[in-house]
């Protein structure tokens, strides 16, 4: 049973915040991939092309900001599903994946520094 009478604020902020994560999350994985090494196929050996076969270093920096900027937003929306969002139609589920895919980047790119 709903029993807000208005739009709740912070309920509106919570929905903003798992729309800004899925797009910072797109990102992330966006960023990832253009900053690994470059795989070999068989039309690079055919036609001799030269590939980068390490990692970029400029966008791996991109990707440590863009993750640490990614699991503030993930801690951030939790917090305030803890204590704001206790509707089942708050959605939490996309700041939890986020701060994950998060997380698992940022121990990726720091090995790989």
């Amino acid at each position: 049973m709903e029993r807000r009478k208005t739009t709740d604020f912070w309920a509106t902020l919570l929905f903003y915040l798992n729309i800004l994560a899925w797009i910072l999350l797109i990102t992330i994985l966006l960023v990832f991939h253009r900053a690994q090494p470059e795989f070999e196929t068989f039309f690079d050996r055919f036609y001799q092309l030269k590939l980068r076969t390490d990692w970029d270093i400029q966008y791996l920096y991109y990707l440590i900001y863009m993750v640490i900027f990614g699991i503030f937003i993930s801690l951030s929306g939790l917090l305030l599903g803890v204590f704001r969002g206790r509707r089942e139609s708050d959605h939490k589920k996309a700041l939890i994946i986020t701060g994950i895919i998060s997380l698992i980047m940022l121990g990726v790119s720091m090995i790989v520094l």
